[in-house]
């Protein structure tokens, strides 16, 4: 017979199995310069049901809420007071006024003690009206009913992208994480803002039970004893990080945000991964190509963008006996005899990502249509831009552009900047590698 956390669907009802089946036991505890703040099942159900009751007074089901608090504690108070309420969360990051004016949340929640702040910044928007709310300052609401929501729902817009992660995609891939999680307490060093930072912090301890401690300082996390953790390939710190944990406690993952995050750990977590030609064929294994990846963990589509959803997530592999639909990840790979899977451009994916560095390019120039990033030996970067129909300003201008968004944005200087004409951008980064290392010759030579 399944207990009740095991028929939950969503993080929400998780926690309210939490809650009843060990109430008074630790769920977080955040560090903080020797400082420890914890919070149990019970009150952690308590907090985010005081928060969802005050979200249904000004909110309607489905708007979306976007959680602009730091502090890991508040953090995850806010984020599933808003799955409670039945709406759609959104962790923003760093980039905040790019993530309102593309998602347009109906309301904004933050503390007490950033409220002032949170309003200045909101009126340097170009929209206004947004409501705030302190999430620290909100009475409980015991009577409180949580309206069911349903697993394919949408939990969260994960950006940068707007990724539509889904109720049942955050729990498939937090059972899929606990999988590969080694024994010891679980501690995570990410914010609740990143796919990772969610996942061990917020969806593996309500899945698994397990509590987790949080601290942004390394050495905090390794004076706890055994311990384990997930760093991703994407990790600008991958190399401290790897040096701080004792063998065993660390496992360096591939994620990708469109999977919810987890996809690998050396081996694929509990979800199907193919390594595909640019025509779309099945390579055997050995051979380097695209990774596709198949899952329940594997996220729906972006916000507001049908055409990019349909190509990025509705792959089809051609000639495969059973149809299903693949997320094209545009990252390089190969598949071992034994299913282990190598990342191939991991070393540009340690320190940018494609998609970040793509939407940077978008921007700097108008007559940039799309973009291209992609990594080239001796781990440097390159940038395929495609103009704009009709549009034909001076190369120079546009690569002058690019690159001085990329120094500004992300402190990189890229190999190399190319600019092509409409049309002529290649339709995957895997096809555009491929063709810039073969020397396809192009208006510009390519290379």
């Amino acid at each position: 017979m399944l207990t009740s956390s095991e028929r939950a669907t969503t993080l929400a009802t998780l926690l309210t199995a939490r809650a009843t089946a060990a109430g008074t036991e630790e769920a977080l505890t955040w560090l903080d310069d020797g400082e420890a703040t914890t919070v149990t099942w019970g009150e952690l159900d308590r907090r985010v049901t005081a928060v969802a009751a005050a979200l249904r007074q000004v909110t309607e089901r489905g708007q979306r809420a976007a959680v602009l608090v730091a502090h890991p504690v508040e953090h995850v108070v806010a984020f599933l007071g808003a799955l409670r309420a039945g709406l759609v969360a959104i962790p923003a990051g760093p980039d905040r006024a790019r993530v309102f004016a593309d998602a347009e949340p109906a309301i904004v929640l933050a503390t007490s003690a950033t409220v002032a702040a949170t309003r200045r910044f909101l009126a340097t928007l170009d929209t206004c009206g947004h409501r705030v709310l302190a999430v620290d300052a909100v009475p409980d609401a015991p009577g409180f009913t949580e309206d069911p929501v349903a697993a394919g729902d949408v939990a969260y817009l994960q950006y940068p992208g707007g990724v539509l992660v889904t109720h049942a995609n955050v729990v498939a891939n937090a059972r899929q994480a606990a999988g590969v999680l080694g024994p010891g307490a679980l501690v995570s060093r990410l914010p609740g803002g990143d796919p990772l930072g969610l996942l061990l912090g917020v969806a593996v301890p309500l899945v698994t039970g397990r509590p987790v401690v949080v601290s942004a300082r390394l050495e905090s996390l390794v004076e706890l004893g055994p311990v384990t953790t997930l760093v991703s390939f994407a990790d600008p710190e991958l190399a401290r990080v790897r040096a701080a944990f004792a063998a065993g406690q660390l496992r360096v993952c591939y994620t990708v945000a469109e999977a919810t995050a987890l996809v690998a750990c050396g081996h694929p977590a509990g979800q199907r991964v193919a390594i595909v030609d640019p025509g779309g064929r099945r390579l055997p294994a050995g051979e380097a190509g695209e990774i596709w990846v198949s899952g329940p963990n594997v996220a729906r589509g972006y916000w507001n963008r049908p055409a990019e959803s349909a190509r990025v997530f509705c792959a089809l592999i051609a000639g495969d006996d059973e149809p299903r639909w693949w997320l094209r990840t545009g990252h390089l790979g190969v598949l071992a005899e034994s299913g282990e899977l190598s990342v191939l451009d991991a070393d540009f994916a340690a320190g940018h990502h494609p998609r970040d560095l793509e939407a940077t390019a978008g921007e700097a120039h108008p007559a940039v249509r799309d973009a291209a990033a992609f990594a080239v030996p001796g781990a440097q970067v390159v940038l395929v831009v495609e103009l704009a129909a009709g549009i034909v300003p001076p190369r120079g201008a546009v690569e002058r552009a690019v690159r001085g968004a990329l120094s500004t944005r992300h402190g990189l200087t890229p190999r190399r900047v190319v600019v092509l004409s409409a049309g002529e951008l290649p339709p995957t980064r895997a096809e555009c590698r491929e063709r810039y290392l073969a020397g396809l010759p192009t208006p510009d030579g390519l290379r």
